[in-house]
């Protein structure tokens, strides 16, 4: 069988760590701010512009979903309890040269990320830290 560059892209290539690219490591949690107050604020960093492309795209909504299960994971809950929006928040910084369609696909989420208890936040400021970063979302 040969390959075609119409190949589908296989799960192990498509999340594999990638140094070249804007989501280089799919299954870290870029920043964890633990918070006296139990909660904790996971932080997604995008500091280089990235592509619309399929496969962006999906490295984004793994990565996210990686967050949301780490929140409900067995240590987290014995730990920080079920999360609370009050708590609880992932902050998504993406560079502001980044293609539409990531903001889009952002917005998307947010319903998806608060209907699992926990805010969520998108901004494009990469120079603050996240307490003084404004909220867009």
């Amino acid at each position: 069988m040969t390959s075609t560059s119409n190949s589908p892209i296989v799960a192990g290539d498509l999340y594999s760590d990638d140094e070249n690219h804007p989501i280089s490591r799919v299954g870290v949690i870029d920043v964890e701010t633990k918070l006296a107050s139990g909660g904790a604020y996971y932080s997604l960093v995008i500091a280089s512009p990235i592509g619309g492309d399929e496969r962006s795209q999906q490295r984004l909504l793994k990565k996210l979903e990686n967050y949301v299960s780490d929140f409900y994971s067995p240590a987290a809950l014995e730990s920080r309890g079920y999360p609370t929006p009050e708590r609880d928040r992932i902050r998504v910084v993406v560079h502001g040269d980044s293609d539409p369609v990531i903001f889009e696909l952002l917005d998307r989420c947010k319903t998806w990320v608060q209907n699992n208890n926990i805010k969520f936040v998108v901004d494009s400021d990469l120079g603050k830290p996240p307490s003084m970063a404004a909220e867009t979302h």
